[in-house]
């Protein structure tokens, strides 16, 4: 495997493109371009999560998936600070970045699809709680002037073959409206918003604008969504409604909820765990789920005999 990190803006250090690209040989693909899964981490657009990049990327290149990581916007390039403090806002993580980086990513794999072998027209989006805000926000906007005005490209440039997306909050206005009882995950919400809208108590217009469950349309693409049950963090019924939004605008998708789980399990066994709590064995077949939903939806084309006729299958040894 060959792993590249290419910086997406020249003054934006923080904001990277990481690609898992597939050494091939002429027992595999033999050259020929191969899907795409892009990757957003998760965490609060405060900073992107490690247990929710290379991890997850690892399992979809395991799948024969050219695999992107995106480290996109967030507040104070990621440094970690005290969401009970007065902060200053910070312009770079402001809406709509995060949701342009998304662009700015595919502008790059498609520039660079003959080095990467990648098929630029058939990229999904893959993302874990605000980040699977932000991939539902690209999938939602995708052709919106906001795009046009900051790339100037064709809006066929930016289309994503779809989206496989966890634990994400999709209708911003009925999130804010939950009661929360734990001071501190009040602030973090209030955190959340301070870094997306620079206030700590956005508008419901401004809430409103950015919920992609109520910005979908005829040209949103398909989606596999999945959330546990007993999520205290992003309540799962924020992934219900993006469900309920997919189905009155027909828009083919797949929705899971697993019974138990907390917020965050990324792949919810050992390769991403940092306790026992965070290994669950229910919740770690979304993965195996979404390979499937990726075989209809977004397959690896692969002829339907070896090249040559060579079948190993014929081999005979006494």
């Amino acid at each position: 495997m060959n792993v590249e990190t290419v910086q997406l803006y020249e003054n934006r250090p923080d904001v990277t493109l990481t690609a898992y690209v597939i050494e091939e040989s002429a027992e595999l693909q033999n050259e020929k371009p191969r899907p795409a899964i892009m990757i957003c981490p998760g965490g609060a657009y405060a900073f992107c999560s490690d247990r929710e990049a290379e991890p997850i990327a690892l399992r979809f290149a395991a799948m024969g998936y050219q695999a992107f990581v995106l480290r996109y916007s967030v507040f104070h390039k990621g440094r970690m600070v005290n969401p009970l403090k007065e902060l200053e806002p910070d312009p770079d993580s402001l809406y709509p970045n995060a949701m342009c980086d998304i662009g700015a990513a595919m502008l790059c794999i498609r520039k660079k699809a003959s080095k990467w072998r990648v098929d630029p027209d058939a990229v999904v989006l893959c993302g874990f709680s605000a980040g699977a805000h932000n991939c539902a926000m690209f999938c939602t906007h995708w052709n919106s002037k906001v795009l046009q005005e900051r790339f100037h490209r064709p809006e066929k440039e930016f289309r994503p073959a779809g989206a496989i997306l966890g634990y994400g909050f999709y209708d911003w206005v009925d999130f804010r409206k939950q009661k929360v009882d734990n001071k501190f995950l009040r602030a973090m919400n209030e955190a959340i918003d301070f870094s997306y809208f620079g206030v700590r108590h956005p508008s419901e217009e401004q809430l409103a604008k950015c919920s992609p469950a109520r910005c979908v349309t005829d040209k949103t693409p398909p989606m596999f969504l999945w959330t546990t049950g007993s999520d205290r963090t992003v309540p799962p019924e924020q992934s219900l409604m993006m469900g309920v939004a997919l189905a009155k605008a027909h828009i083919p998708y797949e929705l899971h909820t697993f019974e138990t789980g907390d917020h965050g399990l990324a792949n919810a066994d050992e390769s991403t765990a940092c306790s026992r709590e965070q290994v669950n064995a229910e919740v770690a077949q979304w993965m195996q789920m979404a390979q499937r939903w990726l075989r209809r939806n977004v397959p690896i084309d692969l002829p339907e005999k070896p090249p040559m006729g060579f079948d190993l299958s014929l081999l005979h040894f006494d």
